[in-house]
């Protein structure tokens, strides 16, 4: 949830460091014991069930309330998640991950990050403003989040998140290696679950529908106005929505998906 990341910062920091960690929190951040913990958790983690229970378990002994493993995969994106079911609900009914920052510079870096919804909130247009303000009526301030690469420009991020205030001052470098490394076994574990805690269903709107069913025809966007009576705005505005709620990057793709899912 940030417009420009806030990576980079030292997770090797002293216990209760006011100006480095996050405020209140009882355990210090040393990035190398968290991920070696989170490997070893879903290592020796017997079962999904207990996998989740321990994931929470590390992410309160490491100063964060909340986990988040989000799948974005075309129309098969899920969540698992001890975030409140509300807000999952809202996000994915909303289509939140269209202007969720965090999304964004998962997308744009490849690699662990630390973000601040305070900090990045100054610089932010309304629309995220109010991202960030339902966010944190939910608990979510502050976090870290680690992209998954899954193939054939799809992924998935996982992120622990605090209500906490992040203070982003400190230096050094995460560990990206054993990040990524963490996060994969996680994903290995979770991609295939049969108990996501939100599975929205992806349905189009009729007008989404209308758009891309032209666009299928291979009909550019200034002529599905023109045969739609819709702006030239409005067309691309369903079907970058559209593209949103498939999780791909091309109308192409969209129309592929949607296809494939009989959408349209």
């Amino acid at each position: 949830m940030l417009n420009r990341a806030i990576a980079d910062v030292s997770f090797e920091l002293p216990a209760r460091s006011a100006s480095q960690t996050f405020q209140g929190a009882s355990h210090p951040m040393h990035g190398n014991s968290l991920f070696d913990r989170l490997t070893d958790t879903t290592v020796a983690a017997a079962s999904e069930h207990s996998l989740k229970a321990a994931l929470i378990d590390v992410a309160r002994a490491h100063g964060f309330e909340r986990f988040a493993y989000l799948n974005l995969h075309a129309a098969k994106s899920f969540a698992v998640s001890n975030y409140q079911e509300e807000w999952q609900s809202l996000y994915f009914a909303r289509s939140y991950m269209a202007i969720d920052p965090v999304v964004t510079a998962a997308k744009r870096l490849r690699r662990a990050f630390k973000w601040s919804a305070d900090v990045e909130r100054r610089r932010a247009g309304d629309d995220i403003k109010g991202f960030y303000d339902t966010a944190a009526e939910f608990g979510i301030r502050s976090g870290l989040s680690i992209p998954i690469r899954t193939g054939f420009g799809q992924f998935a991020i996982l992120t622990l998140a605090s209500a906490r205030i992040l203070d982003p001052s400190g230096s050094g470098e995460l560990d990206f290696a054993g990040a990524a490394a963490a996060a994969a076994l996680i994903h290995a574990r979770l991609q295939s679950t049969s108990a996501p805690t939100h599975k929205p269903d992806f349905v189009l709107s009729d007008r989404e529908a209308l758009c891309l069913r032209w666009a299928a025809e291979g009909l550019p966007m200034h002529s599905i106005a023109d045969v739609t009576g819709l702006t030239y705005h409005t067309v691309r505005w369903d079907l970058d929505r559209v593209k949103v709620k498939l999780g791909v990057c091309t109308q192409k793709q969209a129309v592929a998906v949607a296809t494939k899912f009989r959408l349209i």
